[in-house]
């Protein structure tokens, strides 16, 4: 299940923090601090997937680089008490695999360099035990903007305050939104949501979601559960924390259950018949948010007991202009990935993509009111994801090789640790020390067959194959968005001898997925 987790925390000098420090750390690099003469040496530690440094355009070469990043930091911050590095801590999802978590991190990485022009140092971390569900995301940034020449102003909007405040729950938006987006492109259904219980009960409630307003409406929130608590629970064993967690589920359980039996008798959600299946649910879901529900009489405004007072749904207009935005948005997504570098990497000039994405906001205004025009923008979405995700298919392959190999060094200086520490089993059985030397030899193994496997899929044999279905994904993207210029025309892509046809609001009003394949 996809937890939401942002945190965002400050390193101080005042407090004995030390930006080289907690990027080696958070890295598992070796970093030497010039201001202390302390080399900070994490080679050995596990647990760190893959580090990643991002830097807005034109920045230094060094900006890239931890060790001369953040020996840059230390030798601009001239106060005893100055605060060195900023972190952002965030949950990524276990459902996603090793890539699409890498790809979710890194944009919400360009999202954060993009808005405050800072340097990133981002580190992917997995769970500490097998089979957890702990992926998380420490980017540590510096606490000034970086420009061609160095650092420069500090990030105050970020410090506190008012305007503290509003960033704070923009960066918690950003999460949400990008994380949402990656599970919808995966094809998993759990969402996130950074807004808390009663926010979401509200905004629920405003939309008409009368069955996500029955299941948030006096909610308890559980208690949080330490490691300690979490280890006591996986081997079994009696936790007071876990207990009571699940009595609160239990009575959350029991309240949704009163409380949606109480909307069907009053007339809010049909009641379940015998037989009602999952499929029909969801068909009666659907009917619910196409149709207004009667609430009291005369359209008055009804209240359910423990759920509060409740508006009335949108209205039929309400909801084109729901979807009309939608399109509009969906597009304007569109024109912000395409761009993104990636098409750089295909041999395919794009010329009807690029045209039909060069006025895409008066395209999308003109044409947003025709169900096919909302429908071919999905798929051509759908298609631009795509591409760019087989045009960055082999640098993400060249990623986990190099993942793989630090691993694979983690793996092989665990095993000479070992060995050096314990020649012998000394206070342990014979047969006790050989499982634990058997263990780390077989790490070494595994590790190092996935790293082979890794090599084999940056072969340019396989490079070759990465670039054809990019090229054969580009050519498809090409076709959906000719027969979208012809289907939906501007003004603007018309010939000189041509401006006097018609705009195409008189068209037949059939999505491209339902008409004849391009």
């Amino acid at each position: 299940m996809a937890i939401y987790h942002t945190r965002i925390k400050m390193f101080s000098r005042s407090k004995g923090h030390s930006a080289v420090a907690a990027a080696a750390y958070r890295a598992g690099l070796l970093l030497f601090d010039d201001m202390t003469g302390i080399k900070h040496d994490y080679r050995r530690r596990s647990g760190v997937v893959t580090t990643r440094c991002f830097a807005p355009l034109g920045a230094p070469e060094w900006a890239t680089e931890p060790q001369q990043l953040w020996r840059e930091v230390r030798m601009k911050e001239k106060r005893k008490d100055s605060q060195e590095a900023r972190e952002f801590e965030i949950a990524l999802p276990c459902e996603l695999t090793d890539e699409q978590r890498s790809d979710l991190a890194w944009d919400i990485c360009r999202d954060l360099v993009g808005r405050y022009g800072f340097a990133i140092q981002a580190s992917i971390h997995e769970p500490p035990t097998r089979g957890g569900q702990n992926w998380h995301l420490h980017a540590l940034a510096t606490t000034r903007r970086i420009r061609d020449n160095g650092l420069h102003d500090k990030t105050r909007e970020l410090d506190g305050g008012a305007s503290g405040k509003a960033e704070v729950e923009w960066v918690r938006e950003m999460v949400a939104s990008r994380t949402n987006d990656h599970l919808a492109a995966a094809g998993h259904e759990a969402r996130v949501d950074h807004r808390n219980f009663g926010d979401q009960l509200t905004a629920a409630i405003e939309e008409g979601d009368l069955e996500r307003a029955a299941e948030l409406a006096g909610r308890e929130a559980t208690l949080p559960m330490g490691k300690s608590a979490i280890a006591l629970q996986r081997l079994g064993a009696d936790c007071a924390i876990a207990d009571a967690n699940r009595s609160i589920r239990q009575r959350n359980a029991r309240r949704h259950a009163d409380l949606r039996q109480s909307m069907a008798e009053n007339g809010y959600l049909p009641a379940p018949s015998e037989g009602h299946g999952h499929e029909q649910a969801l068909r009666d879901r659907q009917r619910e948010l196409e149709q207004p529900i009667a609430l009291g009489g005369s359209g008055s405004v009804g209240s359910i007991q423990g759920l509060g007072p409740l508006t009335d749904l949108r209205t039929p207009a309400e909801r084109q202009d729901a979807k009309r935005a939608e399109a509009r948005t969906a597009f304007s997504e569109a024109a912000k990935l395409w761009a993104e570098d990636f098409i750089a990497t295909i041999d395919l000039a794009f010329a009807a993509t690029r045209k039909l994405l060069a006025h895409h906001a008066e395209r999308a205004a003109t044409f947003a009111h025709l169900p096919s025009f909302r429908a071919d923008v999905r798929a051509f979405v759908k298609c631009l994801k795509r591409l760019k995700e087989d045009a960055l298919r082999f640098r993400r392959r060249l990623e986990t090789e190099d993942r793989l190999s630090h691993l694979v060094s983690q793996a092989q200086t665990e095993l000479t640790r070992f060995d050096g520490e314990h020649p012998h089993p000394g206070l342990w059985t014979k047969r006790q020390w050989q499982m634990r030397r058997a263990r780390r030899f077989q790490a070494v193994g595994q590790r190092q067959e996935a790293h082979r496997k890794a090599v084999e899929a940056t072969q340019p044999e396989a490079q070759a194959d990465y670039t054809r279905r990019a090229l054969e994904t580009g050519v498809e993207l090409e076709r959906v968005s000719t027969a979208m210029l012809a289907r939906y025309p501007l003004q603007s892509d018309l010939g000189v001898d041509q401006r006097a046809a018609p705009s195409g609001h008189g068209q037949t009003d059939t999505p491209l997925s339902r008409g004849p394949r391009l």
